[in-house]
């Protein structure tokens, strides 16, 4: 379902996060997830405020993170200054439209679990177990409140057939390696949309991404795990950038609804505000977001991002959920 076969397929490169307390956010991602930091600094500027349309003095504390070799799935924590912070998805809050999770490969679900849970930390139920049929295969999955709001899914992946969709992945990470506490990086993020239509053509137009799997989640026992009630339909599609992580998990509701967090992830807020994108051609990026009426948050200028260095950056809006969406070009 790519519009240019030619051209490259962009995975997510980073999830941005407003971060309540930066040094808490850290303990979790760089101590227990055990991610690298690249850099940290406090953002400021006119640059910085026009960027994400922050009141003039606003400045932020900065964290980037990340793992491996590629610029994928990596994490970019902004504590912002400002007074009234908001938190954009409260606890009691399970299905939204707008960005939700970070899902996340662990290594040893049942050691990982119970270590979080002595941390503090509320998971939604016990690891659940998960067959997809014989050529996907199966998972142990446990979903949690993280830091900010921000909802973490534990994956182990159990299927080490190489013929299988899951077999493939674990000899892909049996190569590219886990963090020292045997965690990855973002491999997928989820995000509720209110137009299905609109929001995959902004990721296979301007991103030229492509369908992984799509399908309807219903059932009783599938409700059961999504915190929904057991008459619920969810049409799911996830799309894939030229990479095994970085992938974006969409889901509309069929026949419920849900709140919105859209009008609330934005800075200086607390939650999860933005997913980014490294592009070939901002220009180009930027004619094709045009194309899918993407509205404009902020227009391409030149700018230090944290963790990436001097680049042409744009910010807009994802016309199918009206989440913030960061195109950059290294300079």
């Amino acid at each position: 379902m790519n519009n240019n076969e030619n051209a490259a397929s962009v995975p997510v490169s980073a999830v941005v996060i407003g971060a309540d307390n930066l040094d808490a956010s850290l303990d979790f991602y760089a101590g227990t997830l055990g991610l690298e930091v690249a850099e940290t600094r406090t953002w400021q500027g006119p640059e910085f405020e026009r960027y994400w349309q922050v009141p003039a003095g606003t400045q932020a504390r900065c964290a980037f993170l990340g793992h491996g070799a590629d610029p994928v799935g990596r994490i970019q924590l902004m504590e912002f200054d400002a007074p009234d912070r908001k938190l954009v998805r409260p606890p009691e809050i399970r299905r939204a439209n707008g960005l939700f999770n970070l899902n996340i490969y662990a290594s040893d679900m049942q050691r990982d679990y119970e270590k979080l849970k002595t941390q503090g930390f509320n998971f939604w139920s016990e690891p659940a177990h998960n067959n997809f049929g014989p050529a996907v295969g199966e998972t142990l999955e446990a979903p949690f409140d993280g830091p900010d709001g921000v909802v973490i899914n534990l994956i182990q992946l159990l299927s080490d057939d190489p013929k299988t969709v899951i077999g493939h992945i674990i000899k892909f990470i049996s190569e590219y390696g886990r963090t020292p506490t045997g965690f990855t990086s973002v491999v997928t993020t989820a995000c509720g949309v209110l137009d299905m239509e609109k929001a995959l053509a902004f990721y296979y137009g301007p991103l030229n991404m492509s369908l992984f799997i799509e399908s309807v989640l219903e059932g009783a026992e599938t409700n059961r795990a999504l915190c929904l009630p057991q008459e619920c339909r969810t049409r799911s599609v996830i799309v894939q950038g030229d990479h095994e992580y970085g992938k974006i998990a969409l889901a509309t509701p069929m026949n419920y609804e849900v709140p919105n967090l859209v009008p609330d992830a934005a800075p200086p807020n607390i939650g999860y505000l933005a997913q980014s994108f490294q592009v070939a051609d901002l220009g180009a990026a930027a004619d094709a977001c045009v194309a899918v009426g993407a509205e404009v948050f902020s227009a391409p200028m030149e700018i230090d991002l944290p963790g990436r260095g001097h680049s042409r950056a744009m910010v807009v809006r994802n016309p199918g959920s009206g989440v913030l969406q960061e195109l950059f070009q290294p300079v």
